[in-house]
């Protein structure tokens, strides 16, 4: 059986982990993906992590500070189709391997670079490490934990959210080539991928009182609280009817006697009584044990999860059902338990199997098929197209809820696609949040409206469906079918329709027909224990929505290329617990041996000594040296030169079994100056630390001027709101561009899209007449 990337060959760069992460999910789906290394290898070999991102590759050897390896490196680029890259800014040029160079050679050739803090604006120089742009950014102090002050952030989302959209750029930039005959270069940066995070984007802010004083109760729907036992429950009871099942079952449907609670969770009369009514919830919670709890709520349509690790995740009967659990057989440390694909496709499986390379292992078989010319060079269109935006052309459905699938079909229309937004008379629930006009998930969307439970409404999404690419829901399983818009039936009108079921669970085990949201993954993937650090209750702030909206994405792009190599669609499904299994692969690896797991502090700081949070004169400062030159350092600065020489902490082995002396150490000289001042200081040194509490992290990503340089954010207008400031595009292109079209009302595109399909003006006007395309809204109390 094919796979969706068989005979893309790529190179991969890969100092961290995006590159990685973006070079596995197409080694796993079928690219032959070589790693070139240095000749003392990635600095992560050794790590358990390494196993996982690295599986299914080659590697090559080459140093890249000597002629003789750029000379390699140069031979090999005719033979492949793209390349990726985590260096620092510039620092590919200073090598002689920069775009301009290695494109002259092959100018077919997609490279995609990945950056920390993007390639423009004050702060592009800095570490581009994961903790270090969750610092500088305000991630770090936005963080509620269990102390006062900025709380550490330890699951790499940025670096997953970047390593995820440099893989969709790197595909929607190799479709674009077999059109235009030319390859470019993609960019893309870890403060990008926040803006994926960011899932207000402008206007909603959870807690946040309009002007007549009522609040969102929104974040109620996710509150994680204590049972009898001790233990914690992750609710997700996001919808209106869900919500009621949860206060019904725990015997608190009274609370809806009162007129002002007739919309929770949505919408609270004041502050007070949105705390009030979480604290009664809080203490009904406490009188029965967390396993009577699920059962009860799983007999009563109540979303809400256990808290698992991340190695209890792997081997739950929902990750095995799915196929999400692989057995890799590695030859070092023999048989490992790794997270298994990230989608699930019905023609094109992806493959598994591959441990990842020894050192070198590809080095003579790669370049010595140089010799025989390598890889023949793909001829040119024969009719070159031009193209503004890589995904031209592309027609997408999307028929989701939320934000983990719609703000998928987003990320492909900022690319290009034409997204239209199918919604039900109520509009997607996410248009409840007070933003009926604006939400992040419709930016660049047209809207219709359908009621699909008429025969009419299920017509036209059919004619729809006819004449797209990609199909997108995250409905229940049974719903479709009963609504008739299952893959059987859509792919019967249209044959090289790409179906995409977003899931959460996933369509098998036990938990399949179960409510999931935005927090169900952060209890079963196991963040939510990661996140909260040594000994503490498990916390919800793992962001599990936007990584499964990256999961996505991607996996449609691999999808829309089986289908060139095909030519035919298939049935596509994705689940958020995978997507966020991916962000923390590293704790739920498992194989004999392995080491213990790292994991942050009971009081939230960091790692160790060498990678924490500490305070200064005047706030907090994040240090992070995982290079023995960068300790030195610190050290130096910190005028403590002199523990460098000290037994205890000299070299990392003794460091980790002192790390409390070493802690204090260190704070002790970081107190009696401020930390924009230690910034400024370390930074000059060749140490990675920034203040982590400066700013705002919502201000950050709409009002810094590195946001503002990069282009992530964009000024909007929106009839009867004014001018505002928005997220913009998370992949940057040399030659085409992101797509940045404003956000529509509901239903706001139904004549022009009913027109394109044929209906007259007099139809259009009797749908809305009868209600098949007629919007009537959320029905809430205004701000």
């Amino acid at each position: 059986m094919t796979t969706a990337l068989e005979g893309l060959r790529v190179l991969e760069i890969s100092a961290g982990m995006p590159s990685a992460m973006a070079g596995m999910v197409l080694a796993e789906n079928g690219a032959e993906v070589i790693k070139i290394e240095p000749p003392a290898g990635d600095p992560v070999r050794g790590q358990p992590a390494f196993l996982f991102r690295h599986r299914g590759k080659k590697s090559v050897v080459l140093n890249l500070k000597t002629d003789d390896g750029v000379e390699n490196l140069k031979r090999l680029i005719p033979t492949v189709d793209a390349l990726i890259e985590d260096l620092a800014p510039r620092v590919a040029e200073r090598m002689g391997i920069g775009y301009e160079t290695l494109s002259a050679i092959n100018p077919r050739l997609v490279y995609t670079a990945i950056t920390g803090f993007g390639e423009r604006g004050p702060l592009r120089n800095l570490p581009g490490y994961e903790a270090i742009v969750a610092a500088k950014t305000g991630r770090m102090s936005s963080q509620q934990g269990f102390r006062p002050g900025p709380i550490y952030t330890p699951t790499p989302i940025e670096s997953y959210g970047a390593g995820m959209l440099a893989a969709q750029g790197t595909l929607a930039a190799l479709l674009a080539r077999e059109k235009t005959g030319r390859g470019e270069r993609v960019h893309t940066s870890l403060l990008h991928a926040l803006i994926a995070y960011d899932m207000g984007g402008f206007m909603f802010r959870p807690g946040q009182a309009g002007s007549s004083g009522k609040v969102s109760g929104v974040m109620l729907a996710f509150l994680t609280p204590e049972c009898a036992d001790g233990r914690y429950i992750q609710m997700c009871s996001r919808q209106p009817h869900l919500f009621r099942n949860w206060m019904k079952a725990i015997g608190l449907e009274r609370l809806y006697d009162n007129p002002e609670l007739q919309h929770m969770p949505d919408v609270f009369p004041s502050r007070e009584e949105l705390e009030t009514v979480s604290n009664v919830i809080a203490e009904k919670m406490r009188e029965k044990t967390m396993d009577e709890w699920l059962e009860l709520f799983t007999a009563s349509d109540v979303g809400g999860d256990p808290f698992l690790t991340a190695k209890e995740f792997l081997d739950s009967p929902q990750t095995v059902a799915n196929g999400r659990r692989s057995i890799v057989v590695d030859p070092v440390v023999g048989e490992t338990v790794q997270v298994g694909p990230l989608g699930n496709f019905s023609d094109t499986p992806s493959v598994i199997g591959t441990p990842a390379p020894a050192l070198g292992q590809h080095t003579s078989e790669v370049l010595g098929a140089l010799r025989a010319n390598g890889k023949p060079a793909a001829p040119p269109p024969s009719q070159p197209v031009s193209l503004k935006h890589p995904l031209e052309g592309v027609t997408v459905i999307d028929a989701a809820f939320f934000y983990a699938a719609p703000f998928a079909a987003t990320l492909l229309g900022q690319m290009g696609a034409r997204v239209i937004k199918v919604e039900p008379p109520t509009g997607d629930p996410t248009r409840r949040n007070w933003n009926s006009y604006y939400t992040k998930g419709m930016t660049g969307k047209e809207s219709i409206v359908l009621d699909l439970k008429t025969p009419e409404g299920l017509k036209i999404l059919h004619e729809l469906a006819g004449k797209a690419d990609i199909f997108l829901h995250n409905f229940r399983p049974g719903t479709t079918e009963r609504l008739g818009i299952d893959y059987k039936a859509l792919s019967a009108l249209n044959p090289r329709l790409i179906y995409i079921y977003g899931s959460c669970y996933g369509t098998n085990g036990p938990w399949a027909h179960r409510a999931g949201f935005h927090s169900t993954p952060n209890a079963l993937a196991g963040s939510g224990v990661i996140e909260s650090g040594r000994g503490n209750p498990p916390r919800d702030r793992s962001f599990p929505d936007p990584a499964g909206a990256l999961g996505v994405a991607t996996c449609a792009m691999i999808g829309l290329h089986a289908r060139e190599r095909t030519g035919k669609g298939q049935y596509l499904e994705t689940t958020m617990i995978t997507s966020m299994g991916y962000v923390v692969a590293h704790w739920s690896l498992q194989y004999k041996g392995k080491p213990e797991d790292i994991m942050p502090d009971k009081g939230q700081h960091g790692y160790d000594a060498l990678h924490r949070l500490y305070e200064t004169k005047d706030g907090w400062l994040f240090v992070m040296c995982p290079k023995q030159e960068q300790w030195e350092a610190l050290a130096k600065s910190l005028s403590i030169d002199s523990l460098v020489k000290d037994a205890r902490f000299g070299v990392q082995e003794a460091r980790s079994r002192n790390d409390d002396a070493l802690c204090e150490a260190i704070g002790m000289a970081l107190r009696n100056r401020t930390a924009d001042d230690w910034e400024s200081t370390l930074v000059k040194a060749g140490v990675p630390a920034v203040r982590a509490d400066g700013i705002n992290h919502s201000d950050f990503m709409l009002n810094s001027p590195q946001v503002r340089e990069n282009g992530m954010a964009v000024e909007d207008e929106i009839p009867g709101i004014g001018r505002f400031w928005r997220s913009a595009g998370c992949v940057e292109f040399s030659e085409l561009s992101s797509r940045m079209a404003s956000p529509i009302p509901m239903g706001g595109a139904a004549s022009d899209i009913l027109s394109e399909l044929g209906y007259t003006e007099r139809q259009i006007d009797e749908l809305s007449e009868k209600g098949v395309t007629k919007g009537v809204g959320h029905g809430l109390p205004t701000a």
